[in-house]
């Protein structure tokens, strides 16, 4: 698992000073990263004893911002782009610092579909991004140097212990 104490490019201009104590992992913005990407979550949620539900929640929001910069933010046929992501667990906050060199898009400006109250549908698109907006209690978008970055927290449910544990 890599574990970083100095910033990378992507990751350039951050204000936590707690930077040495994130967890970074870099992709190729490639579908076939995937699995990466969910071992590193996982192993994550595993070293900070994250509770099922809130390493569920960590997978869907990465899963989201993962698939919308592959599928949508390299158009054309030309090498795939760069993906970081930064994870921090601090008590009783979970901190993320995604970072991408994809073409500028601020999800938390964009429009969110309607949903139709009487069928509970919306229109194909950005429910991933009601998703993800649903699951986090602060969120921050930044272009810099060329990179989308998304800073995002959300607060720690407090874990139980397992009877005999």
């Amino acid at each position: 698992m890599a574990t970083r104490s100095k910033s990378s490019p992507l990751m350039m201009g951050s204000s936590s000073p707690f930077e040495a104590m994130k967890h970074v992992l870099g992709l190729r913005a490639s579908v076939s990263e995937f699995p990466r990407l969910i071992e590193f979550a996982e192993e994550f949620a595993y070293r900070c004893d994250l509770s099922e539900g809130e390493k569920s929640r960590l997978l869907i929001i990465l899963e989201e911002l993962f698939t919308n910069a592959v599928d949508y933010g390299y158009p054309g046929d030309g090498a795939p782009g760069q993906i970081e992501i930064a994870l921090a667990a601090k008590p009783g906050r979970l901190e993320i610092d995604y970072c991408d060199d994809a073409i500028p898009f601020d999800p938390l400006a964009c429009e969110l579909p309607e949903i139709d109250r009487s069928t509970g549908v919306g229109r194909i698109g950005g429910e991933g991004l009601r998703i993800v907006r649903s699951l986090v209690h602060e969120a921050r978008y930044s272009r810099q140097g060329g990179c989308n970055r998304l800073a995002l927290a959300r607060r720690l449910t407090a874990r139980r212990r397992q009877q005999g544990s």
